[in-house]
């Protein structure tokens, strides 16, 4: 049992007849034969699952009714546990109260001889000390502790249809490290739409600011904007990059992060400051671009008379603008330089394709007669491609001062 094995007696008995059903005597007057230990070899990948949970921030925790011995040594072998840690046994689970079995869950990794109801108090217990608790089971008796758990997770191979009403999700394969995955998944899921709402709110932010200040700043008054400029925007050059970012792929560090608190809010984490103050950015380079651009079509053109072209101008900037944003964001410590632009390439179409499409709304007569845009030289073209790319520099710089910061505490 100490090294893990799980010790079969053999005994047989010479029969004539045999015994009717229910009958006990074909148990009785054996033959012993002798001893036979089986090693119940855990899978190749779940050690390495178990150490990936660690650096996630997950505590694993055996429970299981076999031996004390065999179980700790199991749980050591897969870094469960360390030699000397507590090994908790159902007999005295069963003699501790709530309040005494609390202190020791938070120390406890392995629980041994355990009976299935003893698995009810332990997710208890754990929940009390303010832990998100997943619990595995396959058995009739493991449901309460699997409907008690904030995700219960039932196995789909061995698993009674009992237990798999009462978890929340069904492995497929049995297989611990798949957990492992689902976790990785949800992370990556959860990130990314972080990265979706930061990247459309922010910009959001800094078209509302943008045409809020412009009547104020403008002598002329009146908004840079048209109802199908604004519309254009939010369905085209907001819709195609936050679809792309949404399927971007994992960061080699997601599951070297800590685990995110289940009652956060969604824009914790600097996630709010971040999408205002990328807002009031773009905005202010926006507003310059506009004041600019406004005199100088008012001393070349007359008396703002030619308003379309300031217009365009500012409809064009906001739009690349985003696009710069689009590709900074991809990643929220690594430059874009240090990133492999083939991890996700929706993002560097939908940009190519929404900056086309934009061109064509200034370079094709019935489109610019469409949208009420004007003909753009290309040193004015130029001017726009200058300001929209400020935003992008903007946000990288903004991830060397926080790599900066870091690095010097």
């Amino acid at each position: 049992a100490g090294r893990g094995l799980r010790v079969l007696g053999f005994a047989y008995k010479p029969l004539d007849n045999v015994p009717p059903e229910g009958s006990d005597s074909a148990e009785n007057d054996l033959i012993w034969l002798g001893l036979v230990d089986m090693l119940d070899a855990p899978r190749l990948e779940v050690a390495d699952a178990v150490a990936r949970c660690r650096t996630a921030g997950i505590r694993p925790v055996m429970i299981t009714g076999d031996h004390q011995l065999t179980a700790q040594a199991i749980a050591e072998h897969l870094g469960i546990s360390k030699p000397g840690d507590e090994v908790l046994i159902g007999r005295d689970l069963e003699k501790m109260d709530s309040s005494e079995l609390e202190r020791h869950v938070d120390r406890v990794s392995i629980y041994a001889r355990v009976a299935p109801e003893h698995k009810l108090r332990i997710v208890q217990a754990l929940q009390r000390n303010g832990k998100v608790v997943a619990m595995t089971g396959d058995g009739v008796n493991d449901a309460p502790a699997l409907k008690q758990a904030d995700i219960g997770i039932a196995m789909g191979i061995t698993g009674t249809d009992v237990s798999k009403e009462a978890s929340d999700m069904v492995l497929l394969d049995d297989n611990f490290a798949t957990i492992v995955a689902a976790t990785e998944e949800g992370r990556v899921v959860y990130t990314n739409i972080r990265r979706f709402i930061k990247y459309i709110l922010g910009s959001n932010i800094g078209e509302v600011l943008t045409i809020a200040a412009s009547p104020l700043l403008l002598p002329i008054g009146g908004v840079p904007l048209s109802p199908l400029q604004i519309l254009w925007m939010n369905l085209v050059t907001d819709g195609l990059p936050a679809l792309a970012l949404a399927v971007e792929p994992a960061e080699p560090n997601v599951m070297d992060r800590p685990p995110n608190r289940p009652d956060e809010s969604i824009f914790s984490r600097g996630l709010g400051s971040y999408m205002i103050r990328i807002g009031i950015v773009l905005a202010i380079l926006t507003i310059i671009l506009m004041v600019g651009a406004y005199q100088y079509t008012t001393q070349n053109f007359g008396n703002g008379l030619d308003a379309d072209r300031w217009k365009t101008m500012v409809f064009t900037t906001l739009c690349l603008a985003q696009m710069g944003h689009a590709i900074a964001i991809r990643s929220n410590s690594k430059l874009t330089i240090e990133l492999d632009p083939r991890t996700n390439p929706y993002v560097w179409g939908a940009v190519i394709i929404t900056t086309i499409l934009q061109l064509l709304l200034i370079y094709v007569a019935p489109l610019r007669s469409f949208f009420g845009t004007h003909y753009l030289t290309l040193n004015e073209l130029g001017v726009c491609i200058g300001f929209s790319a400020l935003m992008f520099v903007w946000i990288e710089m903004e991830k060397l001062f926080v790599r900066w910061f870091v690095n010097r505490r």
